[in-house]
């Protein structure tokens, strides 16, 4: 390896030792030299950034080792930073989903808070939170091969679990938004069984039965929402998000501040609105949790 780089030994071994604290577990022989134990993935903002295709989106990435949440740092520089800002974490501490419910966030997924700065009203942001999942299952399906299908209105499926949620929020003014801080918690190398029952979750090693790299992922990520991102005002993608719906044609629960509904989900209305057959009745829905009712005879 010293010859081959034209370094002595010694600059080699300060090499694998830089390695080393950053989490690479790298075996020594005296007579063979170096070897990478197991796969290794860490979140290096170098090594995103080299493979980045994208014009604008994570031109200005910033990892972290551990944070509370990435929407919290997000949130904290958006005002002041460029648009497309994008921070992630090996860790947080404190993630959380929907009305502040806690989001597990172990090494191995991908934490990330995306800042945009959209040129719209208060009323079309929910196409932000559109492109996004659209961008995020065309990613899983095209570099994967499963089939990843949106749950209303911000969860990512595959067989019925949560493999990624997102949670957007927003700083506006009466006629616009100022911007908006779009969190994407994406269980990719994680071991979801000592997750709760209740959170119905899965993760890429689960479904692939091995360890995916991050930042190929990531790549991908970014390079699709911010094709979708530009496209977001489109009827055609509009369509994508509705075809991708798992929740069309479900019998299910929504829970808001108004109260419960229950009903056949039957169509998403371009606003973001889901549309429930109750009683006979058509009624809309623009924010609530969902829950997917089973069938009768369904397991």
């Amino acid at each position: 390896m010293a010859t081959r780089q034209g370094i002595s030994r010694a600059a080699v071994w300060k090499q694998i030792q830089s390695l080393r604290t950053k989490g690479y577990e790298i075996e020594s022989s005296t007579r063979k030299g170096y070897r990478l134990a197991k796969f290794h993935d860490p979140l290096d903002a170098d090594m995103i950034c080299e493979g980045l295709r994208t014009k604008w989106l994570g031109k200005d990435l910033r990892c972290f080792d551990e944070v509370c949440s990435t929407n919290d740092v997000a949130r904290s520089v958006a005002r002041e930073c460029r648009n497309g800002t994008v921070i992630l974490a090996e860790t947080q501490t404190q993630g959380r989903g929907r009305l502040s419910r806690p989001w597990a966030s172990p090494p191995g997924g991908i934490w990330m808070s995306l800042v945009l700065k959209p040129k719209i009203s208060l009323d079309r942001a929910y196409r932000i939170n559109m492109a996004v999942s659209v961008a995020v299952s065309r990613s899983m399906c095209a570099l994967y091969g499963l089939d990843v299908g949106i749950k209303w209105p911000n969860d990512l499926l595959i067989g019925g679990r949560k493999v990624c949620g997102i949670l957007m929020e927003i700083s506006a003014e009466v006629d616009r938004v100022d911007w908006a801080v779009v969190g994407l918690g994406i269980n990719a190398n994680i071991d979801v069984m000592g997750f709760s029952v209740d959170w119905r979750a899965t993760s890429l090693r689960q479904e692939l039965c091995q360890d995916v790299s991050r930042i190929d992922l990531i790549q991908r990520l970014l390079l699709e929402i911010e094709g979708t991102y530009h496209r977001m005002h489109s009827r055609d993608l509009y369509e994508e998000w509705r075809r991708r719906s798992v929740t069309l044609g479900k019998q299910v629960r929504i829970t808001s501040a108004s109260g419960d509904l229950s009903g056949e989900a039957i169509d998403l209305a371009e606003d973001g609105a889901l549309l429930i057959r109750a009683e006979d009745k058509i009624k809309r829905v623009l924010a609530g949790d969902c829950i997917h009712l089973r069938a009768p005879g369904e397991a």
